[in-house]
């Protein structure tokens, strides 16, 4: 895995916007642009800033050998996104879904429901993928 993806990944799980983590780190946003985009790599002193917040090592973001363990949701997107299929909606069904699960507007037996409802929904859709032929 890429120092570019590690760094995609990462700024994503801290909900970094990429404007905010240069400024953060104190390079451009361009320069940050070039490194997000694999045209240049950091300087050391740069590098160095970039893995203290995001707690890893330098030498982690440069060793392409070193993968990042992708959480479901990750993994779930990266196969829709390999796909060329656009992630919207399923990034948005998703935001929603934490919404739901983590806030206080559903009871545990609202959020037991909904889950239940939404299990079916896959299987009802499996099923339908069986009978069609996909």
């Amino acid at each position: 895995m890429t120092i570019c993806e590690k760094l995609d990944i990462m700024l994503g799980r801290k909900h970094y916007k990429r404007v905010e983590f240069a400024e953060k780190i104190g390079v451009t946003y361009r320069a940050f642009a070039y490194y997000m985009s694999g045209t240049r790599k950091p300087k050391r002193s740069v590098l160095e800033r970039i893995a203290k917040e995001l707690e890893v090592t330098p030498d982690f973001l440069l060793d392409d050998n070193i993968d990042l363990e992708l959480t479901s949701e990750e993994k779930l997107l990266k196969r829709i996104s390999d796909r060329g299929e656009d992630t919207t909606d399923a990034v948005r069904f998703l935001a929603k879904s934490h919404g739901l699960f983590a806030g206080n507007s559903l009871t545990d037996e609202d959020k037991k429901n909904l889950f239940n409802v939404l299990t079916e929904i896959f299987e009802d859709s499996v099923k339908s993928d069986k009978n069609s032929g996909k």
